[in-house]
């Protein structure tokens, strides 16, 4: 049997981390999510126009709700769309079972909470709403790949002359290297805490 973690102190950590990769105490889970956010920032060197944590308060009836870590203008047809990243894990109890019969059904999940949650304020907004789910290992969601990503590395290879191939590799290896960065860095966090 393994040590409680330090900063939830009611759940064991096993020994392979996948509690603390998911733990939503002591800050590691949004670090990783703002990182993620940040990193999305390189759409302007797509000739993009970007804007961050946007949507707080611009509707009556979703005052709290925040629907886009990053708008992009004119990506939909003309409209603004805003891309809200959700970090997940397929090792959680809710999403265990659907994780093991497909491969991406964390990421899935996720997209359909934050469209649940989201939609109704885009559309009062005139904007697209597109999650970017990515699963805690790296598995982006179906909307990420087929809409942000498959676009962005054709606008990118385009502005900076750069293959796509070269450019689809720059950008998931530079995204994923930063989430196992930060999830080796939640576990070796709880370790380093607990001793």
């Amino acid at each position: 049997r393994g040590s409680l973690c330090p900063l939830c102190l009611d759940i064991v950590l096993d020994p392979l981390g996948h509690h603390a990769a998911s733990c939503r105490h002591g800050g590691d889970v949004v670090t990783r999510h703002n990182n993620c956010v940040t990193y999305l920032l390189f759409c302007r060197r797509a000739h993009l126009s970007v804007r961050v944590e946007v949507g707080h308060g611009l509707s009556r009836d979703h005052v709290n709700s925040r629907p886009a870590d990053v708008l992009v203008q004119g990506w939909d047809r003309g409209k603004p769309t805003a891309f809200d990243v959700t970090l997940t894990s397929p090792l959680t109890p809710v999403t265990l079972n659907k994780a093991s019969a497909f491969v991406g059904a964390a990421a899935y999940a996720a997209e359909s909470r934050k469209h649940a949650a989201n939609d109704t304020k885009c559309q009062e907004l005139g904007w697209t709403c597109i999650p970017l789910a990515v699963e805690t290992y790296g598995n982006w969601g179906k909307e990420a790949q087929c809409v942000f990503f498959s676009r962005l590395v054709t606008l990118l290879a385009i502005s900076q002359s750069i293959p796509k191939p070269k450019m689809v590799a720059e950008i998931y290896g530079r995204l994923n290297l930063s989430l196992v960065r930060y999830v080796a860095r939640a576990i070796m966090g709880r370790e380093l805490v607990h001793g």
